[in-house]
């Protein structure tokens, strides 16, 4: 046994727990009254006596009833009795054990006087409390035993949900299942729990596609340029001198910085730097120096236009991969001719021509994970296709 105990028991020990309490205190508040009760018959009946005395030598007193003129009463009765205005009523137990109810009167001689009324044998609710607690403590369990019936009735069908609840948690298909399941439920908590239940899905599957993501990326974008140097620095074995194995290994190793530094900002729940800022100009320049050859080599023209002294609100590594990725592909998977790329201050287009034989084409993976960079910044990034052109555009935030 693992010590838990099951829904069910615990609200069924808990409504026992309830109706025991309620019960004794339904008891404490009928043996109050009845005590209350009790001594206002007392106090009436002592009342009644004393209203029908006119002088203390002429009283006649029912029984268990005594009078005594204040001045004279013993010290028993005039102690706790001194100060009280006519009429007072104190109830006490004297030296001898008897138990009294006593009233300070006046009679219409002007005599002070104490009517004592010995109720020792008049405590009827004493007397019945220790005749019937045998029966009191069985009608206390039978309303124990009764409770449990109860709970077991009530808290069934509480209990038989809670189970369901479990159950669907386990047992739903998909995230948008349970929580279909939780706007149909009643009741509020469970209905809560579910749908936290499958928001805590959503993210955990959310946070799975961003991790095969980023592995797909990390395998799309390493590929390549892992390839490249290794076949660049094979033919510098061969040949030191070789400028294009050095401008290949070059481009490999920018490349590879790229890919680290997204994957750095991919992986990282920081908030972005509110200061972040790049410069477009030296920025566009190193790319265009960096992507003319490979360019050059499948017959297009690279063209850069932008301002002087322009700013982007990016760290410099984030622009640098987005716009280097986009004109990557604009270079591999574009036709000859000119590739144009303007800067402006609401961000950059790109336009290149469309390769003759080629269909739908885009990068795929690199798109996805170009327009998650720029999101953590507030830009967006898009990508048309024309008959002959396609564009690729970078907007910044307004």
């Amino acid at each position: 046994m693992n010590g838990k105990r099951s829904l069910q028991q615990v609200l069924a020990r808990q409504w026992i727990a309830f109706a025991l309490a309620l019960e004794t205190a339904f008891a404490v508040m009928a043996l109050l009254l009845l005590f209350i009760l009790e001594d206002e018959f007392i106090d009436e009946r002592l009342g009644s006596v004393a209203s029908g005395i006119v002088s203390l030598e002429s009283a006649r007193l029912p029984e268990r009833f005594e009078l005594h003129a204040l001045r004279q009463a013993p010290t028993g009765l005039a102690q706790p009795m001194q100060d009280r205005e006519p009429g007072a009523i104190a109830e006490f137990r004297l030296a001898d054990g008897r138990y009294v109810h006593v009233l300070v009167g006046r009679s219409p001689g002007g005599e002070d006087f104490l009517l004592v009324y010995d109720v020792s044998d008049q405590l009827r609710v004493n007397q019945a409390l220790a005749d019937a607690w045998p029966w009191l403590l069985a009608m206390a369990l039978a309303l124990a035993f009764l409770a449990w019936l109860l709970s077991r009735w009530f808290v069934a069908r509480i209990a038989r949900r809670a189970r369901g609840l479990i159950e669907r948690i386990g047992g739903s298909p998909d995230p948008e299942s349970l929580q279909a399941f939780a706007e149909s439920e009643k009741i509020s908590e469970f209905s809560q729990l579910a749908l936290w239940a499958a928001d805590s899905w959503r993210a955990r599957l959310h946070s799975l596609a961003i991790e095969r993501e980023t592995l797909a990326f990390l395998g799309h974008e390493l590929r390549t340029p892992l390839q490249s140097a290794r076949t660049s620095l094979a033919l510098l074995q061969d040949d030191r001198d070789n400028e294009e194995a050095w401008r290949r290994l070059q481009r490999a190793q920018n490349r590879l910085l790229r890919a680290s530094h997204s994957v750095l900002w991919l992986g990282s729940d920081a908030e972005p730097p509110a200061d972040a800022c790049c410069a477009a100009g030296p920025l566009l320049a190193g790319l265009v120096d960096e992507f003319t050859t490979l360019a050059q080599a499948r017959g297009q023209t690279l063209s850069v236009v932008v301002p002087e002294g322009l700013q982007w609100a990016l760290p410099e590594e984030v622009a640098e991969t987005v716009v280097a990725n986009g004109l990557l592909n604009a270079i591999q998977h574009g036709g000859p001719g000119l590739i144009r790329i303007e800067a402006t201050t609401t961000g950059l287009s790109m336009e290149n021509p469309r390769a003759p034989d080629s269909g739908p084409s885009g990068f795929g993976l690199g798109l996805l994970l170009s327009k998650r960079l720029l999101a953590r910044f507030g830009w967006t990034l898009s990508r048309t296709e024309a008959l002959e052109r396609v564009r690729l555009s970078l907007a910044s935030p307004r």
